[in-house]
């Protein structure tokens, strides 16, 4: 299935892939700033200057294993073998603040003897000059690594990206980011057609379908509630609606489906243009793709499509008898106060703004602080198509083919 999406003129991004830039580093050496007021003056030199030289150094390398991290994850094989050489670093800089706590409290532990106190100081500094040496000594296979893989580390948006929609998606983001202490909506409600996978496997010919779930389905995304500000835990909460133009029995009423998707859950996003990808010949509509991890396995992996909502239209009788129903409205109803009419819920049907709030709270999931103080390499691998590549090299397949195609699919 990703190899087919990929290659159907689908705009694909995978997520998960967290940062390598640690955040309990940043703490580690805010920690080391505060504790070398507190000792000898000649051991604060030699820890104040060691301090320094970690933290650009652990800066600047965390960007460049987090690039190689996504420029890998993205199929460039010539990335594994630089990925594998810096994983006991990557391991090293993510436990810095847990050993750099283990010293302190050691050092603390002998506050009444000077000599062994000393001691413990000379081990803290014995141990960040290591971390520094192994920095230096991996950074060269690093750069080398870069510049000869051959990867497009270039941080301009693509053409695909549309400046309103992501102006629209970042404002939504950034005001739920506002209130942390409190569960927050991040954009509109969402109406939309639910489709999932159907795997048939008596049928040789054609053995996946995507079938229609919840023809009506409202998807509000909520911020979870923390107390932790660098959290950013959402989900994704699907809500059948029966007002859909059908005729539903008093058994669907009393059993409303609801769906819960957890973001961190989410691995990949594609975005085509046209339903018929998925055989959805009703749909000719934006449809946005799904790819998750089951919330009880994670060995398990679930497909979800989301195409727009099309209300049905109303016949000319149905017209009649909402005109007449209108018009025998008593008169409080009929001028409601203005103000209870502004209150209501934004609702929106566009699925492609619902991609863009997608991979902006997966971006900020994934690297645990707001898009606003997130680097342009980051925010251009999470917003640009991660498929342009096999674009510009291989002819566009048309619908037709897609379609025939499908019918020797095998899902994967």
């Amino acid at each position: 299935m990703d190899e087919f999406l990929s290659k159907a003129g689908s705009q694909a991004v995978s997520f998960a892939i967290k940062s390598g830039v640690s955040i309990a580093s940043s703490f580690a050496i805010k920690k080391i700033s505060n504790f070398i007021v507190q000792i000898p003056h000649e051991d604060a030199t030699k820890l104040e200057l060691l301090r320094t030289q970690l933290e650009t150094r652990i800066e600047i390398v965390s960007s460049a294993l987090d690039l190689i991290k996504l420029v890998a994850a993205r199929g460039n094989t010539n990335l594994g073998y630089t990925l594998n050489l810096t994983q006991g670093l990557r391991k090293d800089i993510d436990e810095f603040d847990n050993k750099v706590s283990e010293l302190f409290k050691d050092i603390e532990d002998s506050s009444t003897n000077s000599k062994k106190q000393a001691v413990k100081i000379q081990s803290l500094e014995v141990y960040m000059t290591n971390l520094l040496k192994q920095i230096e000594n991996v950074t060269p296979f690093i750069n080398l690594s870069l510049t000869t893989s051959g990867a497009n580390l270039n941080s301009t948006l693509s053409k695909n990206i549309s400046p309103s929609l992501l102006l629209n998606a970042s404002n939504h983001v950034i005001e739920s980011n506002k209130d942390v202490s409190a569960i927050s909506a991040v954009g509109p409600t969402f109406e939309v057609t639910l489709y999932t996978i159907f795997y048939n496997s008596s049928n040789a010919d054609n053995p996946i379908t995507w079938k229609e779930t919840m023809k009506r389905a409202s998807i509000i995304i909520n911020r979870v509630r923390s107390k932790d500000s660098n959290k950013y835990d959402y989900t994704i909460n699907i809500k059948q609606n029966l007002d859909d133009g059908r005729y539903h029995n008093e058994e669907e009423t009393d059993n409303i489906r609801d769906l819960t998707l957890h973001v961190e859950k989410i691995k990949r996003l594609v975005f085509n243009v046209s339903g018929k990808l998925l055989r959805l010949e009703e749909n000719d509509n934006p449809v946005l793709i799904l790819k998750t991890e089951s919330e009880y396995k994670s060995s398990d992996i679930n497909w979800y499509a989301f195409g727009s909502y099309d209300a049905p239209d109303l016949s000319e009788s149905e017209e009649e008898d909402e005109e007449e129903d209108t018009t025998s409205e008593n008169s409080e109803e009929e001028f409601k106060d203005a103000s209870e009419t502004s209150n209501s819920p934004e609702v929106s049907t566009s699925v492609s703004l619902l991609e863009y709030i997608l991979r902006l709270i997966s971006l900020q999931h994934d690297d645990g602080k707001s898009i606003l103080n997130i680097t342009d390499e980051r925010l251009s691998f999470y917003l640009n198509d991660e498929n342009a590549h096999i674009k510009t090299k291989e002819k566009h397949l048309n619908i037709q083919e897609v379609i025939n195609a499908l019918k020797n699919m095998n899902l994967e």
